[in-house]
């Protein structure tokens, strides 16, 4: 199967990789893991029902930006919430270079900046009963085009249609040496479910 993929345009080729469970590892690429702040607006409009969304919360993240390569690939940022629900029971986000808005949002296209750049989560959410998208967008301003301590991204949100509207905040901390992180589906809770495929992923 992963040998058919690799004669596919880049774009069509990650995003069928991701829907068929990722058997060309292009969401898996190692990269630097941060420490990062997570903090939820105040006026954020959040679904209800779920523990982790909540309006004005804070939480302490580690974020792994990769890869580093600055040829043109598909990126990605995954955010790992510690003990989102308990000792060991965390919650991953996965976020892929993608377009706003449906259907750009369920593509993966491939960039040479990981700064300038919106991230999403390509496959749908339920948060409590409503399906959502969930992203990240790199502010501009970068030199090197990279990502790292200091740097800000904007927490999205969007609707099976439509385009994603900030509801947070992600501030990018110390780099953490030789630290690995990795996405499981299995790693999500209190109220927040991914659906088919993202149910079967793991990067």
């Amino acid at each position: 199967m992963a040998e058919n993929l690799t004669t596919l345009p880049s774009t069509v080729r990650s995003t069928v990789s991701g829907v068929l469970g990722d058997p060309l590892r292009v969401f898996a690429e190692p990269g630097p893991v941060f420490e990062a702040d997570v903090t939820f607006d105040d006026e954020a409009r959040l679904p209800g029902l779920t523990q982790l969304l909540r309006p004005g919360r804070r939480y302490t993240t580690f974020v792994r930006i990769a890869p580093t390569s600055r040829a043109a690939v598909v990126r990605t940022i995954c955010v790992k919430f510690p003990d989102a629900y308990g000792p060991g029971d965390d919650q991953d986000f996965l976020f892929a270079s993608s377009g706003d808005g449906a259907p750009l949002h369920h593509f993966a296209f491939p960039t040479s900046r990981a700064d300038e750049q919106l991230y999403s989560s390509l496959w749908l959410y339920l948060a409590g009963v409503r399906p959502v998208v969930f992203g990240a967008s790199a502010a501009a301003g970068s030199r090197s085009g990279e990502l790292s301590r200091g740097d800000r991204l904007d927490f999205l949100m969007g609707g099976v249609i439509g385009r994603f509207h900030r509801i947070g905040d992600i501030r990018l901390g110390s780099e953490i040496p030789r630290a690995s992180v990795g996405f499981a589906a299995s790693h999500s809770g209190g109220g927040l479910r991914p659906l088919p495929p993202a149910l079967f992923y793991r990067g």
